[in-house]
């Protein structure tokens, strides 16, 4: 198929995305209109939808599948904002992990000591 037989719609959009020059400037827009405010502040008092997530990948490596959890995730909590709830994601963190890591820096600076 070549050029001038693929018939495209006319359109404004860059045909490249260009992310990472763009979303600079997306965020700085984002943050001057104070957009997540103004979700906030109009959701207020509306039936709430909170989703609490766990650690983000606390018995074993981060992979595609973790990715994939993360934007199902994002997406359900979008999709009860836009349906008018008062919808927030709350990440999780390794809360577990924390104390191990005490533990094993203070084994490693006890055989440092000697």
């Amino acid at each position: 198929m070549s050029k001038d037989t693929l018939q495209l719609p006319k359109t404004a959009f860059s045909m490249k995305a260009s992310l990472p020059l763009k979303e600079p400037e997306i965020l700085k827009k984002w943050e001057k209109n104070k957009i997540f405010e103004k979700l906030r502040k109009k959701s207020k008092g509306k039936e709430k939808f909170v989703l609490h997530d766990g650690p983000p990948y606390a018995n074993g490596h981060i992979h595609m599948g973790t990715a994939l959890n993360k934007i199902l995730k994002d997406m359900i909590t979008r999709f009860h904002q836009m349906n008018g709830k008062d919808s927030v994601y709350v990440p999780g963190w390794d809360c577990h992990g924390l104390p191990i890591e005490w533990k094993i820096e203070e084994q490693y600076k006890k055989k440092e000591k000697k």
